[in-house]
Formats: structure tokens, sequence, C-alpha cells
């Protein structure tokens, strides 16, 4: 069993860098696989990792709950030998230096047990200062009885007509699908669209089945063009393999912006007929005027 004393030498070394996680998850040095699998009650499932990083010499493993929250440590591959944290009946085996594979296999998996598996690689402190890197972690599902994997339907709606501004916003719904296992994307003619798009934190369960949306917001002039096309991507882990399922929908005729360029026309019509309206009221003072003066100067002469 692992040494209390040893615990807290690691936790000295990282408790700093398990901050990072996030950014860490990213790194192409840390390769952990799968990103993500579907389990029975009462099975277990194994998990992958490995590093490319030269004298780190330890691969720690832990888990977070699938709802979010505080990491645990479960334990960590020293070199080739396994040290698992007190209660924890999981198993390791492979090693941890640089190009090795090093193998986690969970206790038995209840109902429930869904969670993000991370691993990470680290050296010893007693040759240095090392930051852990980490893998980009493991989405485990534990399926409830007689449930199999069922892909999402998507649909995308068009902005509200009520929208005013100079954006219009469209939204995409992908229902009926169960486990969570989704991510989406959007498209615009087949690019993928990055700004201007909201998706929800995490999927919401609505009886047995998940929900999610995901909003995309344009400017009026790039939605009024039947040249656009708009999908929405939503990626689906089956069990074997990721399938996604698209719905999309084309820009409509600039209607607004013919109206735009109507009531531009309107407007300077109207002040071009202001501006004679005036003028013939100028022409029409300076007429009186001078008919009141020729008046004026007969009275005179008599």
């Amino acid at each position: 069993m692992w040494r209390k004393e040893n615990i807290m030498i690691v936790f000295s070394c990282v408790a700093f860098n398990i901050l990072l996680v996030s950014v860490s998850s990213q790194s192409d040095q840390v390769h952990q696989d799968p990103p993500e699998i579907y389990s029975q009650p009462g099975t277990t499932a194994t998990i992958s990792c490995r590093h490319e990083l030269q004298d780190y010499n330890r691969i720690l493993w832990y888990r977070q709950p699938g709802g979010g929250g505080r990491m645990t440590l479960l334990g960590l591959m020293n070199v080739d030998q396994q040290q698992l944290e007190d209660g924890v009946t999981a198993k390791m085996s492979g090693g941890a230096m640089k190009g090795q594979t090093c193998l986690f296999t969970t206790e038995e998996l209840q109902l429930g047990g869904t969670a993000r598996y991370f691993c990470a690689a680290y050296n010893h402190c007693a040759s240095g200062s090392y930051e852990a890197h980490f893998g980009g972690g493991t989405k485990l599902t534990v399926l409830e009885p007689n449930r199999t994997a069922i892909p999402p339907t998507v649909r995308v709606l068009k902005p509200s007509p009520n929208e005013g501004g100079q954006t219009r916003t469209l939204v995409c719904v992908a229902t009926d699908f169960y486990p969570d296992h989704v991510s989406v994307s959007w498209t615009v003619n087949g690019n993928k669209r990055l700004s201007g798009v909201a998706t929800d934190a995490a999927a919401t369960r609505l009886d047995d089945f998940y929900r999610i949306t995901s909003r995309l917001t344009v400017y009026v002039k790039e939605w009024q063009n039947r040249g656009k096309d708009f999908a929405c991507v939503v990626d689906f882990f089956n069990g074997t393999e990721t399938v996604n399922r698209i719905d999309s929908i084309r820009g409509v005729k600039g209607r607004l912006l013919f109206e735009r360029k109507y009531l531009r026309i309107a407007q300077n019509a109207k002040l071009a007929y202001c501006a004679f309206i005036v003028k013939s009221c100028v022409y029409g003072a300076f007429v009186v005027f001078l008919l009141w003066k020729l008046q004026k100067s007969r009275k005179t002469e008599k």
C-alpha cells in the first residue's frame, strides 16, 4: 500500500498543477485512450495512457464524478510498480516511462458510476520541479439495464420573426438520445464556424432521454442570402464509433435588404419633395414681395 509520506511528497509537488487540467488536457505529449466508453453494471473498463516526456517516470490516475467537481486520486504507476490509494481495488499494469503504456482497469462498475478518468505524466520532485501533464480524459458511462445507445434527432430552427437588430439567431435542437455522449458544431457552406456559437454546457435529461441546444448568431446580410447553407452537426458516440446527425437550413431571400432599399428611395423622394415645397414657398414669398413692392411704388407715384 502506498505510504502516507509518499502521498504528501507527490501532492506537494503537483497540487498547484491540478488546476491546469483544462489546459494540459490538450497536450500532445500525453496520449489517453479511448476518449469514451460505455460499460454495463458489474463489468470493468480499461483505459490506456502513454507519454513522450523525457525523464518522466510516474503516471497518476484520477477520477472525476460525471457531474463535474473535485478529482479523486486513485493511485499511480511508479516506473513499473502500481501504488493504489486506500480502498481502491482497481488494477494497473505496464510502465510509466517515456514510450511505455500504462493500463488502468477500473473496479466493478455500478449503475450511476458515470465519471471521467484522467491520467497525468509526472516526475518525482527529487530530481527537480516538473509540471504534471494530463491526458485528454476518458468519459465512462454505465448504461442502465436493457438499454442501448440511441443517436439524436436533430433539427435547425430559423430565426424568430420578432428578432430585431443587425443579427439573427439560428437554433439547433438535438433530442431523444441516450446516453449524453454528444458534441455540437456548426458549419456554413461546409466550413466550420466558431464565432457566434453558444452551446449548452451539458445535455439535459428529460424522462428517459437527453436533449441539448446550440445557437448560431449571424449578421442579417449573411442570413438573407440564399447561397448560404447553415448546418448543425451533432457527433454521437454509439459505443463503437462516433456517428453524426446533421440538419441544415438555407438563407432566405433578402426581403429586408429590399425593404431597406425601398425605404431609402422613399426617404430620398420625401426629402426631395420637402425641398421642392420649401423652394416653392420661398419662390412664392418672393413673388408676393415683388407684387407688394410694385403696388407700393404705384401708390407713391400717385
